[in-house]
């Protein structure tokens, strides 16, 4: 199709060629003939001299050698009779001028028209003088001239019966080929492949018509399965995208925005000028237990309906997305004050209260929820939710299911947060723990009848730390398994020790993190290596269990007990009565000793009803055979009101703080000071 839309071109082309090829057939033929001519008067002309220097030479050579000039001079006149003579002239040897003759008749334009013949004037070998003819050669130059209008008139009526030819070759031959230019460039301009050629002609150009009419049928017909399938491409592609925009962008449980959404939401709010509005983090309160109890399908369910629930407590243009798990979060434009997100996060919180139904099941969770405004309290996508994230934690903390707006007092407690989980961690490498002991009393003897196990840290910086400012940062990060494990082979290697050099046990209860138990016995069998690697005899280790730890009162929880008693090592629960509610895992489990939570005792010479309740529990726990342990005992009037209601066995800062290994040694073991072995050794 391309060569059909240059046949235009082609045919001033051919034109161009033919009358050019006319043209020059003139030309080499007017230059050959005028060549010829020029060649042919030359010689003529030359030829006629040579006669006639020939016929006078001899004449006029006697005469010079015979200074005759009369005689010269009557030979060389005739000669200018002749119309192309100019002049003659001859000298002598000397070439001095004995005679010569001028036609005066003949006028000259320009030298360039005059040729001179030059003859020597010689005899028997001898050189008498010379003999000079100018002849004007005006006349061949005509001649030539003559041909050079005749060349001219040639081409001219060349030129115009070549253009002739051409046109009507041009007309017969070339107009099918041009019209189905036409019509292809037609074609091509409009991409319109409907039109059709016209057959000129029944010839071979015909047949060339007919087949291109044939290819464009083709191709229309190919160009509209072609749009079809285009169309049908274009459909499927656009539903593709649809598709794939919704994996990218939408959570496919909740059909709520999901995590990359949100940030690039984030993200392009940040962009627009003086934009404002607040963020809020939502993480489920009980979410855990209703998947561990009925199932990841009904959790799934739930997380569908509070999807629902926190989109209708928004407005439409509002963004509500869900991150992962069980944590949500919401944009909402335009809103930079406390009041009006308290309003939002108190409808939020009410909302989430309400019962969930599922199935036939009945499912409650709360919401932990954390506010955060932009551009006040961060101006980049990472602070506003590292700052968000950070007062919904502190909602947790501080009970759950309520909000908090993030402060600076906020990021400062982070940061001291982060630095003293770096600290922890250098501290485990360092090994800066030790192990501190507070004994427990019988309250009838007064005797020291076991010891409790407390770990404190020799922070660098802070000094000495109690459990309590550490402990939950390391089972909050992962920590605390390698922490308990140095305790654990901490402890019963002092009670081995003691036993060896004493030859009596010494009951030590350890405090054992809730999260360090398994249901697959890892934690178990971690102390009964422990405690037959060091041949420990029965009774001298207790482990004390907060009763949420408890709670799991199925047949594996008995099987682990049975088989922590089996190898010598007692259960305590330590904190009872502020934990689970319910009772019954002391029928149950085998539990040792029950410790009284000091909250109970602390107000016990004031408060009647604490007195009540500590005075149930050493009652209920005297008829189950377990034994009692009060913590906390401060003062002499809590320890007088212990003693009158029998408790067994006493703990507390006023009977004995905890100490070190070495002080408890000395004091309650009968072990020599540290002072006292070392005068030992040196004397």
């Amino acid at each position: 199709m391309i060569k059909l839309l240059s046949l235009n071109s082609v045919s001033k082309k051919l034109l161009f060629i033919l009358m050019s090829v006319a043209l020059i057939s003139v030309l080499i033929v007017s230059f050959l003939l005028s060549a010829y001519e020029f060649k042919t008067a030359q010689k003529d002309q030359q030829s006629n001299l040579d006669t006639l220097i020939k016929v006078l030479s001899p004449s006029i050579t006697a005469a010079v050698l015979f200074e005759d000039n009369e005689s010269i001079q009557e030979l060389i006149n005739p000669i200018l009779l002749r119309s192309d003579m100019v002049s003659v002239l001859v000298n002598n040897a000397q070439g001095e001028k004995v005679a010569s003759a001028n036609n005066d008749n003949k006028v000259l334009y320009a030298d360039e028209h005059l040729t001179q013949v030059t003859a020597p004037l010689a005899l028997d070998g001898i050189t008498y003088g010379e003999l000079i003819i100018v002849v004007d050669d005006s006349y061949i130059h005509d001649r030539i001239g003559f041909y050079g209008y005749f060349i001219v008139i040639a081409l001219a009526l060349t030129f115009g019966v070549s253009l002739f030819v051409s046109l009507c070759l041009r007309q017969r031959f070339l107009a099918p080929i041009l019209h189905l230019a036409q019509v292809a460039k037609k074609v091509t301009d409009s991409n319109d492949y409907s039109q059709r050629a016209q057959t000129l002609s029944k010839d071979e150009f015909g047949q060339l018509t007919n087949h291109f009419n044939s290819m464009l049928q083709t191709i229309e017909q190919r160009d509209r399965v072609l749009e079809q399938k285009v169309q049908q491409r274009t459909q499927e592609l656009e539903s593709a995208n649809s598709q794939l925009h919704e994996f990218a962008y939408i959570d496919g449980l909740t059909d709520l925005p999901n995590r990359r959404y949100f940030y690039e939401k984030l993200q392009s709010l940040l962009n627009l000028p003086q934009q404002k509005f607040a963020l809020i983090f939502i993480d489920l309160d009980g979410f855990k237990e209703v998947n561990d109890n009925l199932g990841h399908d009904y959790g799934d369910i739930l997380l569908s309906q509070v999807a629902k629930r926190l989109k209708n407590c928004v407005r439409a243009n509002d963004t509500v997305a869900r991150l992962g798990g069980d944590e949500f979060t919401l944009i909402i434009e335009g809103v930079d004050d406390h009041l009006r997100a308290s309003q939002l996060a108190q409808t939020l919180k009410e909302s989430l209260m309400q019962c969930i139904s599922i199935k036939d099941e009945e499912a409650y969770v709360s919401g932990s929820i954390g506010i955060t405004f932009y551009p006040a309290d961060g101006d980049t996508v990472d602070l506003l939710v590292k700052h968000a994230d950070q007062a919904m934690y502190l909602a947790k903390e501080n009970g759950r299911n309520r909000y908090e707006f993030f402060s600076l007092n906020m990021e400062a407690e982070a940061k001291q947060k982060h630095d003293l989980i770096e600290e922890l961690r250098m501290a485990i490498a360092l090994q800066q723990f030790e192990i501190y002991y507070q004994p427990i009393f019988c309250c009838n003897t007064q005797r020291v009848v076991q010891v409790e196990a407390l770990i404190r840290w020799h922070h660098p910086q802070k000094g000495l730390l109690v459990s309590m400012d550490f402990i939950p940062i390391a089972e909050s990060y992962g920590l605390i398994s390698t922490i308990d494990d140095w305790v654990r082979e901490q402890v019963v290697s002092d009670v081995s020790q003691w036993y060896q050099q004493t030859g009596k046990v010494m009951p030590v209860s350890v405090n054992v993190s809730p999260l360090e138990i398994d249901l697959q016995s890892h934690w178990v069998d971690k102390w009964i290596l422990n405690y037959t690697k060091y041949n420990l005899p029965a009774n001298a280790i207790s482990l004390e269990i907060t009763e949420n730890a408890l709670m799991d009162t199925s047949d594996k929880a008995q099987q682990q007990l049975q088989q922590l008693s089996n190898h010598g090592i007692n259960m305590t629960i330590d904190d009872f009565g502020v934990g689970y509610s319910s009772l019954a895992y002391l029928l149950r489990l085998k539990v040792n000793t029950l410790k009284i939570d000091k909250v109970f005792v602390q107000d016990i010479v004031d408060n009647e009803s604490s007195l009540s309740l500590v005075r149930a529990i050493i009652s209920m726990a005297q008829n189950l055979n377990i034994n009692v342990v009060v913590q906390g005992v401060e003062n002499e009037q809590q320890l007088k009101i212990l003693h009158q209601y029998h408790c067994e066995y006493l703990q507390g800062e006023y009977l004995a703080p905890p100490m070190t290994k070495a002080d408890f040694e000395q004091r309650f073991l009968g072990f020599p000071s540290q002072t006292a072995l070392a005068h030992q050794s040196q004397s």
